[in-house]
């Protein structure tokens, strides 16, 4: 098992995909100097705000990333920009004295390749017209890939807001299988 700091927040990226980040608390200022000076990642996983009284508020499930980019922000904060690599569960948590967390992870494999099914066509129609509509979401691929299953349904995971409990079912799975079924049920609801 290895060891990874933790950037848990309330919504999620999976592999091949991006996100754009706010820093500015001191614990996650100093990840991100570990990161740059050992040219390693950190791994994100979701935070429930709703359960932050429990023993564990986070997801079992996480993906670890890479910065990719880095920017002073309008407000003068730091900005970067992060891309999934590899997924992991997560096996055993510390807390640092200035409450950054460090887990103990398994990867797991990411999800293959597969062909879009005919009938979820829909799902990579949907997400096109979505990053047209918000172009400052599309905006972070320079390659999208429409006709591969397991792209769609992680970016429509991303962009969905999932429970720790949805969100863990579904990254367990060894392919984008149920998550094509679940988003296909909650895109359709939504269209009705």
């Amino acid at each position: 098992m290895e060891e990874i700091m933790l950037f848990p927040l309330s919504s999620v990226v999976l592999p091949e995909g991006k996100m754009k980040l706010r820093i500015f608390e001191p614990r996650y200022k100093r990840m991100v100097a570990e990161c740059s000076k050992t040219a390693s990642g950190f791994g994100i996983c979701l935070f429930d705000s709703k359960s932050a009284g429990k023993a564990n508020p986070l997801s079992e499930f996480g993906t670890w990333v890479k910065i990719v980019d880095f920017e002073t922000l309008d407000d003068g904060l730091l900005g970067i920009t992060v891309v999934g690599m590899k997924r992991f569960v997560i096996r055993k948590i510390r807390v640092e004295h200035d409450g950054l967390r460090r887990a103990k992870v398994e990867w797991l494999a990411n999800w293959p390749t597969q062909q879009m099914p005919e009938r979820e066509v829909f799902l990579s129609q949907h997400l096109q017209k979505l990053y047209q509509e918000f172009p400052q979401i599309g905006s972070l691929y320079d390659h999208r890939f429409f006709d591969d299953a397991s792209w769609v349904s992680q970016r429509w995971l991303e962009l969905l807001p999932l429970s720790n409990g949805q969100f863990d079912e579904l990254a367990q799975q060894e392919t984008c299988h149920s998550a094509l079924a679940f988003l296909n049920q909650a895109i359709e609801a939504y269209d009705d």
